[in-house]
């Protein structure tokens, strides 16, 4: 069983802490260019694949907050020496309310279900992810592995 989002963060196996930045995200009209701008500027000196993933992902995450809950509410961004760890807020209270595992399967076999596939690509390209409870809502977090490169 790979390890929980907790594990990775908890157990320093991402290494050191090198920057924690919140973004609100709140009111804003385009709450996912507001997280792209902060990820181009936390994860500068990164690869392109490695941002494109990471924006990718809070991309998904933003849009779930926004699609399934009343909105995301800020984001959280932690860069380790080895990785990354994303978190979106809402207001949503019900953590049960995020499948365990991804599922893209509707009533009808020969059909796809019209929602799903975001939590199917956080899942492929996070190494971990899980969602916990948050102060007035909850967390949805997504760990990316990063090699090591340069420190800001």
């Amino acid at each position: 069983m790979p390890p929980t989002t907790a594990e990775l963060v908890h157990d320093r196996s991402l290494g050191d802490l090198l920057v924690h930045r919140e973004v609100v995200l709140d009111g804003l009209d385009a709450p996912q260019r507001a997280a792209r701008t902060a990820l181009a500027d936390v994860l500068a000196g990164k690869s392109e694949n490695q941002l494109f993933d990471a924006m990718l992902v809070a991309s998904e995450l933003i849009a779930n907050a926004i699609q399934h809950s009343s909105g995301a509410v800020l984001i959280r961004v932690e860069v380790y020496e080895l990785g990354a760890a994303l978190g979106v807020v809402d207001r949503g209270v019900d953590i049960t309310a995020v499948p365990a595992w991804p599922s893209n399967s509707s009533v009808d076999d020969r059909t796809v279900a019209v929602s799903g596939r975001g939590l199917f690509i956080v899942d492929s390209l996070a190494s971990a992810w899980s969602v916990e409870e948050a102060e007035n809502g909850k967390i949805v977090i997504a760990i990316l592995t990063l090699p090591a490169g340069p420190r800001r």
